[in-house]
């Protein structure tokens, strides 16, 4: 709730907002995945709700009528990945009965494993070695890893 408070008041950054535990005296990669997903849900709670004639759907309201399902409608089917926050994989929405199949594995496990996982991947860099290398001349107390 207080990052998606952060967000509605205008917060574009937010120092310290993901993976500190026990007030900032420690950092954990599962709990950094599972705060991913929170700004994840943050995000797309501010994005809102498009409201437009596409959206709307007046004509398959009309198609489907009273009592008939959404659900099936190749409209619905078309819309739902992109209007729906699916997150990084923390939170399970499968059935209780699959939940129990695979393991009974909670948010905190699935996300030590996304972590591990990620973690194990090989490192990819995002600035170019010219700016990398620049920046690493000027200032001598960035240790490369």
């Amino acid at each position: 709730m207080t990052t998606l408070l952060a967000a509605m008041g205008g917060s574009n950054f937010v120092h310290h907002a993901a993976g500190m535990i026990e007030s900032m005296i420690a950092v954990a990669y599962e709990q950094f995945v599972i705060d991913d997903e929170i700004i994840g849900m943050s995000c797309k709670a501010l994005k809102g709700i498009e409201v437009d004639p596409e959206r709307l759907a007046l004509e398959v309201i009309d198609a489907v009528g009273p009592g008939g399902n959404f659900m099936t409608h190749a409209h619905t089917l078309k819309h739902m990945r992109t209007e729906y926050f699916n997150g990084n994989g923390v939170t399970d929405r499968r059935s209780r009965t699959k939940w129990e199949q695979d393991g009974c594995l909670n948010a905190r496990e699935r996300a030590r494993r996304i972590a591990r996982k990620i973690l194990a991947a090989p490192e990819v860099s995002y600035l170019p070695e010219a700016v990398d290398s620049a920046i690493r001349s000027r200032y001598k107390e960035i240790v490369a890893v």
